[in-house]
């Protein structure tokens, strides 16, 4: 007696159905498999981009051993902070003053980097306002209050205090105007920026007292040498 045969029926629609699937679910691993790869290169191309752009902008420390980061970029925010950290320091250098030439000399020189101060240096060497600062054994403050800018045009706003020997002190309005102008980053600079036409347009009297009533000869001395607007 013959084997009896399965009908076709019954076996092509099963195997068809097999093989649907299979081909299925070949396509969704290598659906899969794109998805993923896609995703790695993405994560990979937005890790790289962060260790380069690190690697662009390194931490530094300038010689007064503050860390900064270079930035190639600014963004309005940061590059107004930079611009008053600029002014902030550059008008400490040059009008705080020690009863030491060379550390007046050291300074300034410094300033120079960071603003054209020179006019004004020149200014007060020739009305002797360093050499009275060392000879009467006084100290000159700086007191900031404030710093604006209109544009590249900006302002500085603050006070002198000067000390001189027991307790003598005059206080000073001071107010500078310069144009901010962007420069490449140095060793000695590294704002990105420098104060250029710097010129005082205040310097007025604020108030003057004397521990001692013997001292106010001392004062008028101190003051006149230096009242110069």
């Amino acid at each position: 007696m013959a084997k009896e045969q399965t009908p076709k029926k019954f076996i092509i629609p099963y195997l068809r159905d097999v093989d649907v699937n299979t081909k299925t679910a070949k396509w969704l691993m290598i659906a899969s498999f794109l998805f993923s790869l896609m995703v790695s290169i993405a994560a990979f191309t937005v890790f790289r981009d962060g260790i380069l752009r690190e690697k662009d902008n390194p931490l530094v420390m300038d010689k007064n051993g503050e860390i900064r980061k270079t930035y190639d970029i600014y963004n309005d925010g940061y590059e107004t902070v930079t611009k008053k950290a600029l002014v902030s320091k550059g008008h400490e250098l040059f009008f705080r003053l020690e009863p030491d030439e060379r550390q007046i000399l050291a300074n300034i020189q410094q300033s120079f980097y960071l603003g054209d101060f020179r006019a004004l240096y020149e200014f007060y060497q020739s009305q002797g306002y360093f050499n009275n600062i060392v000879q009467r054994n006084s100290i000159q403050y700086i007191k900031q209050d404030s710093i604006v800018f209109a544009g590249n045009l900006g302002r500085f706003y603050g006070k002198e205090l000067i000390r001189g020997q027991g307790g003598a002190s005059v206080e000073k309005f001071l107010v500078t105007e310069f144009e901010m102008v962007q420069r490449d980053r140095t060793d000695n600079n590294l704002y990105g920026f420098y104060m250029d036409k710097i010129k005082v347009i205040k310097n007025n009297l604020v108030a003057e007292e004397s521990i001692r009533g013997n001292e106010l000869n001392t004062i008028n001395a101190l003051k006149s040498d230096i009242e110069h607007e």
